[in-house]
């Protein structure tokens, strides 16, 4: 093994025990399915508005998100308004974390936090399947005029027990180091609530970093690829649900080829190539068998994904750089 293919599998290693803290138990129900499913929800019930109706109509929208058995719904930003703050834990979050412990599923609940420090913040709060809350994420970018407080606290990521997820909302759409951020983390899915609909930007970022984006301004769901996903269920009015495969992983052709030419070869009805992107130099790799994962197969046949690829790339040129040496 030369110097390369020992820099290549350690760099797969590595980068296999970091991602695998994001996988957990699947979640209930989806053992059955190729991959690793989950199901989300977008509610586009839209931002602001008098606090109690939208509350009740969140709540109601939740059923339906439960009944559908979603494992995670998303809720527009600040969609009971932004005329007072509450605390994190309080009466909305307990509100909705009753709905979440009901239906078995996460819920994220952007509200307008009043924080113990006095501070006030436009934050997405993440309530687990038993309704307490798992973790939050406070507005980077404020938009002007919100009259909340910028958050120093920066991205984040949250490992849920079908994968690692992040928040961004509304006006971080507009400052792509964000975006990147969540990627350097690990995130699968980016939530993105928001008082908009966000559009092509949003494709772009999905493109470029290979995660799914769940707009939640207008529900236009973002496949990994950065194409709009497919199929779509509309069980209401503002109301999208979405299944995705978290295991779905793109790979690169450069120094893979002939290795997924085998792995595609020796496991027939257990994978497939979804498609090659000639220009990206992309592969597309899905199971297609129950308690078959790609990236298990990866692992075993030292394969790097496209985003593992990147990271050591960034790195190890990024030192050579240090350095003063060739590539």
């Amino acid at each position: 093994m030369d110097a390369f293919d020992q820099t290549l599998t350690k760099s797969v290693l590595l980068l296999a025990v970091l991602t695998s803290a994001a996988i957990s138990a699947e979640p209930q129900g989806r053992k059955d399915l190729p991959g690793r499913q989950v199901k989300v929800a977008a509610i586009t019930i839209g931002f602001g508005g008098k606090r109690d109706e939208k509350l009740k109509l969140a709540l109601d929208h939740l059923e339906t998100a439960g009944k559908s058995g979603v494992d995670i719904a998303c809720l527009p930003e600040e969609f009971a308004g932004d005329d007072k703050a509450e605390p994190v834990p309080g009466p909305i979050t307990s509100a909705v974390g009753e709905m979440a412990r009901k239906h078995h599923m996460y819920v994220i609940c952007p509200i307008r936090e009043q924080a113990a420090d006095g501070r006030v913040y436009n934050t997405a709060v993440i309530l687990d399947r038993k309704g307490g809350v798992a973790g939050y994420y406070r507005k980077v970018f404020v938009y002007w005029g919100e009259g909340v407080n910028v958050s120093e606290e920066g991205v984040k990521v949250f490992d849920l027990d079908f994968g690692r997820i992040s928040i961004l909302t509304c006006f971080d759409a507009n400052f792509d180091e964000l975006w990147q951020e969540a990627e350097r983390k690990g995130a699968e899915i980016v939530f993105w609530p928001s008082a908009y609909g966000g559009g092509i930007p949003l494709n772009g970022y999905a493109m470029c970093h290979n995660y799914y984006v769940v707009p939640v301004g207008k529900g236009n769901m973002i496949d990994m690829t950065g194409r709009p996903m497919e199929p779509i269920e509309r069980p209401r009015p503002d109301h999208f649900i979405a299944t995705l495969d978290l295991d779905r992983t793109l790979v690169h052709r450069d120094f893979n080829k002939e290795k997924i030419e085998r792995l595609l070869k020796e496991h027939v009805g257990d994978v497939e190539s979804q498609g090659q992107y000639d220009m990206e130099g992309w592969y597309l790799l899905k199971s297609t068998k129950p308690g078959v994962l790609v990236r298990d197969l990866l692992k075993r046949y030292q394969i790097e994904s496209l985003r593992e690829y990147r990271h050591r790339s960034r790195e190890q040129i990024n030192q050579a750089r240090k350095d003063g040496k060739k590539i």
